[in-house]
């Protein structure tokens, strides 16, 4: 009970520092009622309950009445969220995934100690030290693996048919926040950047001076795709590498002070007139929407994608009783033409109360305009300048890496692969398409869509015959007929969507091979999202125009 009561009084506290409520004595007597009723089911309930379990889903529920952000952290995932913004923990430099019943190493990082000591993708723990890996989940076994740098690790692994056992010293583990940088098309930069870590902006500052190492640089490419955010501070400053100094970033407006804040560039920019083109899609979100729309609103560069994420809320993490912390929602932000970006649809689907009151985000996305008068909007995350239709691709290739087909007929053919010294070596041995439809056949492959879906429909639907004999048996004989044409449809998806299925295998042995590094790499040849970058910055007229007053 002690536990809990600090629990609630830490939360309580921060509520009542930030003005959240302001009846002292609701707060009091709610939190009375509450422990009152806390203590009676501990004591009378007929079955035995965990009460950590008991208060960690009260507060989780109470929460999700304010936003999908505001989140209880309990001791036991600090360190996963020290990582998420760091991007350091101490382990063995690799992640792991759960394969039908085996935990896998799925791709250890290069030249990090799961690495260096010889553990390959698709290796089966079985052992970690004395503990056999049984039935385990990914998140148990990852914690197993995890250590203070120094300490030792005995990993057992299944490959193939080879059991095979490596001890390995862990070190502090540090993901980088860029995860590829390249020159492409002779003279532009790409940097891929997959969250806002500490210190990510001098990262990417680092990989353009490589680059300009090798060639001077006619245009940059910065990939925000697929980034989830991360640091404020980090946002700031990376704008900062192509923004002048004393323009305003964003804006954040809150209910204390210290949130009503102007976020200005501090620095002479390092590349104050490079072309620049900022790549999003759905899944930017936060900082890397901070980014973009700075660099939108100040008509510094040009958005190419999908509409972004629309996060525009800002968080703080609080510390609690008990090394826990409470992160929460403490601000709205604004890009510089003034516009907040939060996705209304988004935030009411996490909270329909929002219905019932007024809130500013409720209405209708509003224009706004950057410097050059180029209308724009708020509400719905950031449009892009130019938009990509998003890569859609056939249910028959989500299913086969969804049931891990493609990692594990990896493992099956990697072998094959064992001379290849390049990218090109690997795309020369090339997929053996019929081999990989035998595996299929071999492993009972079936999938479902939307024709399954209609089958059923229809099945249903003969329920209300059940009473006509004759109409009910030309109705299941016209239903089998048609699912038997569906069937020999879906098995022309593995010829129709050959060539994707192939890339697919082929990127999965790319990583085998040469890390993640060497799937990016070969994937950024028929990127559509970078195809059309490099054409727009090898087109000084058109990339004018498109900044240019409407």
């Amino acid at each position: 009970m002690k536990t809990i009561k600090y629990y609630m009084l830490s939360i309580i506290t921060f509520l009542l520092m930030t003005g959240f409520v302001s009846s002292y004595f609701e707060i009091t007597k709610n939190l009375e009622i509450f422990n009152n009723i806390y203590r009676e089911i501990n004591t009378y309930y007929v079955d035995p309950v965990d009460p950590g379990e008991l208060m960690h889903s009260t507060i989780d529920t109470m929460l999700k009445r304010l936003d999908p952000y505001t989140k209880y952290i309990p001791e036991s995932e600090i360190e996963d969220f020290r990582f998420q913004t760091t991007g350091d923990y101490g382990g063995i430099g690799a992640t792991i995934r759960k394969i039908d019943e085996t935990v896998v190493i799925y791709e250890p990082y290069k030249d990090f100690p799961a690495d260096k000591a010889g553990l390959k993708m698709g290796d089966g723990i079985i052992k970690i030290n004395d503990t056999k890996i049984i039935n385990a989940n990914t998140e148990d076994v990852s914690e197993l693996l995890k250590g203070s740098p120094g300490t030792i690790v005995n990993v057992e692994v299944n490959r193939g048919d080879k059991l095979m056992t490596f001890e390995i010293t862990r070190e502090k583990i540090h993901v980088p926040s860029v995860k590829y940088s390249s020159v492409l098309d002779g003279d532009i930069g790409y940097v891929k950047l997959r969250r806002f870590t500490k210190n990510c902006t001098q990262e990417v500052e680092n990989s353009l001076k490589d680059l300009e190492i090798q060639t001077p640089l006619e245009g940059v490419i910065l990939d925000l795709r697929a980034n989830p955010g991360g640091l404020l501070n980090e946002s700031i400053n990376l704008a900062n590498l192509f923004i002048p100094k004393n323009e305003v970033v964003v804006t954040t407006n809150g209910k204390n002070i210290e949130w009503k804040k102007k976020y200005i560039t501090k620095k002479e920019p390092k590349y104050p007139e490079i072309p620049i083109i900022i790549l999003v899609n759905g899944a930017s979100a936060s900082a890397s929407e901070i980014v973009a729309g700075a660099i939108q609103d100040l008509d510094r560069g040009i958005i190419i994608g999908n509409k972004t994420f629309g996060k525009g809320l800002v968080q703080q993490s609080r510390k609690l009783n008990y090394n826990a912390r409470l992160k929460v929602t403490v601000a709205k932000y604004y890009t510089p033409s003034g516009r907040c970006i939060q996705d209304l649809n988004q935030t009411q689907e996490y909270n329909d109360y929002l219905d019932e009151q007024k809130d500013s985000l409720t209405k209708t996305r509003d224009t706004f305009y950057t410097r050059n008068k180029r209308l724009v909007y708020d509400g719905g995350g950031i449009d892009p300048d130019i938009k990509i239709e998003p890569i859609k691709y056939p249910n028959i290739l989500i299913s086969l890496v969804r049931n891990n087909h493609v990692f594990k007929y990896g493992n099956e053919i990697i072998h094959d692969f064992e001379q290849c010294r390049s990218i090109d070596d690997c795309i020369n041995v090339g997929i053996n398409y019929e081999n990989f439809t035998d595996y299929l056949k071999r492993n009972d492959f079936v999938f479902y869509d939307y024709r399954d879906d209609l089958i059923e429909i229809i099945e249903k639907s003969t329920q209300e015959l059940e009473n006509d004999s004759l109409k009910l048996d030309k109705m299941y004989s016209e239903i089998e007929s048609l699912n038997t044409e569906i069937q020999l449809d879906k098995k022309q998806d593995l010829i129709r969507h050959k060539k994707l299925i192939e890339e697919r295998i082929i990127g999965n042995i790319l990583t085998r091979k040469f890390y993640d590094v060497g799937r990016i790499q070969n994937e950024l040849n028929y990127d559509p999202y970078i195809i059309e970058a490099i054409r727009v910055l090898n087109n000084k007229e058109e990339y004018l125009k498109i900044l240019s007053p409407e």
